[in-house]
């Protein structure tokens, strides 16, 4: 079988696999090497304590193509993958986990990506059983997501995926601190396909749903990728100063046509509500504002170019080229020149 004439990059972030790294660099190495004539494999160690930076400088010796780069400190997996796309040179690009995925998964990937699609999602085909509070509270977070920031989540995306070059180019250029990658994805408009298939693991253990994690990443998520809900809290406190408004009219009217009032009660009620009324105000004001800081404070480009092509030929006149066959000097110095 004659092999791909492509570059595919295999990226794994490293967390403790001192255990089954040798296996999985040479399964990997392996799919590359049979397939395609150019590979890399770049492991990203993220604060791995047991060994696992000695294993991996041996493989250096041992296998070819391999790279190895080690974190200063240990950082979330999201944010381990894009130092991992920043460090890769291929035309393809294959994230992938070192225990759980298989590596004959990186030929499909690739062959989706070839195809012409920006991104291939690997989504497991028998994901981890949850309990009912896990399930109705992720159904709830996807509902009221599908409502406030109008994005459908791919559901059971796993950490496998291919990318391609233009896609990585347009990735690292989005440089959040809590990013969800199928959610930066999809506001980058990649063209984006699912791939099923079926986890593995070399150590034993298998991926367990975290509900305290899943909940606080949630909350990131619609925190650091909309302000949507800091829109409603802003609508909220422009509806309560209105009610403190109408309150302040109640009391009024109170006092003008109601002869047994309390007395102190009208000035203590519209002080009150008037109070009331300027905080609600303020808080909609500042929510307006925070609003705006965090629409443009993350470094995101305007736009992002998925292609761009020309004619062979530029200009139909070339004598209208800004380039010439000859440097020119300016008459003054030749004049200079010849005295």
């Amino acid at each position: 079988m004659s092999k791909a004439e492509i570059l595919v990059s295999a990226v794994a972030v490293l967390g403790d696999h001192a255990a089954i790294l040798p296996a999985f660099i040479e399964e990997v190495g392996a799919v590359l090497d049979q397939h395609y004539s150019n590979y890399e494999i770049v492991l990203i160690d993220n604060g791995s304590t047991d060994g696992t930076e000695k294993i991996a400088r041996q493989m250096l010796s041992v296998h070819k193509c391999v790279r190895y780069l080690r974190l200063t400190r240990r950082t979330d997996h999201e944010t381990a993958i894009m130092a991992g796309l920043d460090a890769v040179i291929g035309d393809y690009v294959v994230t992938l986990h070192p225990d759980f995925d298989p590596p004959a998964e990186i030929v499909p990937l690739v062959d989706g990506c070839r195809s012409g699609n920006d991104l291939v999602l690997g989504v497991d085909k028998q994901p981890c059983t949850s309990g009912p509070v896990y399930r109705a509270l992720r159904y709830l977070f996807l509902s009221m997501y599908r409502r406030l920031i109008g994005i459908e989540f791919v559901t059971g995306a796993t950490g496998l995926r291919c990318l391609t070059r233009q896609a990585v180019n347009a990735l690292v250029k989005v440089r959040l601190r809590r990013r969800f990658f199928p959610l930066v994805a999809t506001d980058l408009g990649l063209r984006t396909v699912v791939h099923c298939y079926n986890r593995m693991s070399r150590s034993g253990q298998h991926p367990k749903p975290d509900l305290f994690r899943a909940v606080r990443g949630g909350m990131s998520i619609l925190v650091h990728n909309s302000i949507t809900p800091l829109r409603l809290a802003s609508s909220l406190g422009i509806f309560g100063s209105l009610l403190s408004f109408f309150y302040s009219i109640y009391v009024i009217a109170i006092y003008l046509f109601k002869s047994d009032v309390m007395p102190g009660w009208t000035t203590l009620s519209l002080l009150m509500s008037g109070l009331f009324a300027f905080v609600f105000l303020m808080l909609a004001l500042m929510g307006e504002y925070l609003g705006r800081l965090l629409e443009e404070s993350p470094d995101r480009p305007l736009y992002h170019v998925r292609d761009e092509q020309s004619s062979a030929i530029l200009l139909s006149d070339l004598n209208r080229r800004n380039v010439l066959d000859r440097s020119e000097v300016p008459e003054s110095e030749l004049r200079g020149g010849a005295s």
